[in-house]
């Protein structure tokens, strides 16, 4: 009797936790919990912060990259007596009389994917860069296949929304020290016909973001075989 009373004493002394215990313990999850919880945002905040900046770079070099790469797959092929035979030309859609509606163009042998009617990529494709101050930079482009080339207006295709400038690049090798000159409208001979440039450079915004691209233009040079 006297062992079974010293083992049930014993197991009395069992007992769940007080609440002084509790307390600690939902006090001290709750620290862990809010600990973890600003770990985890100022992590994601980290990995975020700048993600705009980085898509709008991305887009900029993009669109770059695809107007330098239309220009050099300019097909001298096709290219008009009128135009020069060069790879990029200046290009009135609306008549030769509107000098001040010229735009810089170039021709492809087959359009690229961004340029499709109504199904398919049409061949012979002629391209202008147009931009607008209020929407950004378009891409003008018709077929020398469809009946109405010459008569209807071009199709128009937003290439970038972010476009706020081009600048226009000359340099004249003839002089002693040539220097560049950096141009917001494309100089003009005496009879006003567009000079072409050396090179244009995009300007693109977003926001208090800024990112300058500069493409060079095509030439065909003398005694020169182009592939």
């Amino acid at each position: 009797m006297r062992r079974a009373n010293i083992r049930g004493a014993r197991g009395g002394k069992r007992s769940g936790f007080t609440l002084l215990e509790v307390l600690l313990a939902v006090a001290l999850g709750a620290f862990i919990l809010t600990a973890i919880t600003s770990f985890l945002y100022s992590m994601a905040e980290l990995w975020g912060a700048g993600s705009n900046e980085r898509l709008f770079e991305k887009h900029a070099r993009g669109v770059s990259r695809f107007i330098e790469s239309s220009f050099h797959r300019a097909s001298l092929r096709y290219a008009t007596e009128e135009d020069g035979n060069d790879p990029v030309f200046w290009m009135n859609w609306e008549g030769d009389d509107a000098r001040n509606e010229e735009f810089l163009s170039f021709e492809l042998e087959q359009s690229p994917g961004a340029l499709i009617w109504p199904e398919n990529p049409l061949p012979h494709i002629v391209c202008s860069l147009e931009f607008d101050e209020d929407e950004g930079l378009f891409l003008l482009w018709r077929s020398r296949l469809e009946d109405a080339f010459d008569e209807d207006p071009p199709r128009r295709t937003l290439v970038s929304p972010f476009v706020t400038l081009i600048r226009y690049h000359y340099i004249n090798y003839e002089e002693e020290s040539p220097e560049w000159e950096i141009e917001e409208l494309p100089q003009q001979e005496a009879d006003e016909s567009y000079l072409m440039p050396e090179r244009i450079e995009l300007v693109f915004q977003f926001g208090r973001e800024e990112v300058k691209r500069q493409i060079i233009l095509p030439k065909v040079m003398e005694g020169t075989p182009i592939l």
